[in-house]
């Protein structure tokens, strides 16, 4: 985000790389400055917007899990629902009707952030 979302449009890639590796993957780099971005290619490649999906994902999955598998993993009454609203269905549908057909509402991101340890809980 700090790449993309530059105030003056200027970051010093070099700078931003290595101090964000050292940071989120721990890798201390004595010092040295990597220029690994040019290898990086889902960064630097356009794909940067790609992981937004990805999480998008992971909103959806926690919302099925909290509203129909939480409380009962194995339920059968369930897992059929979802396997008839959401796996048999396809691409025949639009993702969002599946999803609300399933939930039995507009699906929202409250099990995400309580899996996060943002929020506690509404459902």
């Amino acid at each position: 985000m700090a790449l993309h979302t530059s105030s003056d449009g200027k970051v010093d890639i070099d700078s931003l790389w290595n101090d964000l590796r050292e940071e989120v993957a721990l890798v201390n780099n004595g010092g040295v400055q990597t220029k690994g971005y040019g290898s990086f290619g889902h960064m630097m490649g356009g794909y940067a917007s790609g992981y937004y999906g990805y999480l998008w994902s992971q909103v959806f999955a926690a919302d099925i899990f909290y509203s129909k598998f939480k409380a009962d993993p194995l339920n059968v009454k369930s897992g059929l629902e979802y396997r008839n609203k959401i796996l048999s269905r396809g691409g025949s549908r639009e993702e969002m009707d599946n999803l609300r057909d399933l939930l039995g509402r507009e699906p929202n991101s409250d099990a995400f952030l309580t899996e996060l340890g943002i929020t506690e809980a509404k459902l």
